[in-house]
């Protein structure tokens, strides 16, 4: 029983140093994802709005990190990468 304290204990604290870490990765992908969204040829208006939603959820990232907010940060900033890469695809698909 002592064991399977201890491996619940190592659990918890690798998950709970997770969350105290910025998401420098996520974010550097989010902004990545953004930038390849806007380098792509094409107008298309949904694909404008979800780069819009994009960079607002890449704005609040942002603001979560200035106020040690990470597990938010982190999810806004994934929201930020799938929005621009759902806004790549659509200008993808009129450029076809």
């Amino acid at each position: 029983m002592p064991s399977v304290k201890r491996f619940l204990f190592i659990l918890m604290f690798i998950l709970a140093s997770c969350a105290l870490k910025p998401p420098v990765q996520e974010m550097s992908d989010a902004r990545s994802a953004i930038k390849m969204a806007h380098a792509l040829p094409g107008e298309e208006s949904r694909a404008d709005a979800y780069l819009k939603s994009a960079e607002t959820a890449l704005d609040e990232a942002a603001a979560a990190i200035g106020t040690e907010h990470y597990d938010r940060a982190r999810a806004k900033a994934l929201e930020a990468k799938r929005n621009a890469q759902e806004a790549a695809r659509i200008k993808q698909r009129k450029h076809q």
